[in-house]
């Protein structure tokens, strides 16, 4: 009986479609359903262009604030060990008495 009702009820379900303007309506509904997929996977492609140009313009001035930054820190840190080469000294050996100590524990 289980069988019976289950087939009676996928026929109430179902619909025929006989009208000729009905199947053509779902025919225009399905192809401005493929339009407005294109149109949005188009948008979506653009958008993702726009955000990978300015974080690569982004990434770009970084990495050139970095190496001006770079470029100055090497220029002073030449300029002390020429201005005090003892001190500069003294401090490269504390420094790597701290890193040997603290890499033994």
């Amino acid at each position: 009986m289980a069988g019976t009702k289950t087939t009676a009820t996928r026929k109430k379900n179902v619909v025929a479609i006989k009208d000729p303007d009905i199947t053509s309506q779902i025919e225009t509904l399905r192809a401005d359903i493929a339009t407005l997929a294109g149109t949005i996977k188009s948008q979506a492609k653009s958008t993702a262009n726009e955000k990978v140009a300015s974080a690569k313009k982004v990434a770009s001035q970084t990495t050139d604030t970095a190496k001006v930054k770079y470029d100055e820190l090497a220029t002073t840190a030449e300029t002390q060990i020429r201005e005090k080469p003892i001190t500069s000294v003294a401090i490269a050996v504390g420094v790597g008495l701290l890193l040997g100590a603290l890499t033994r524990r």
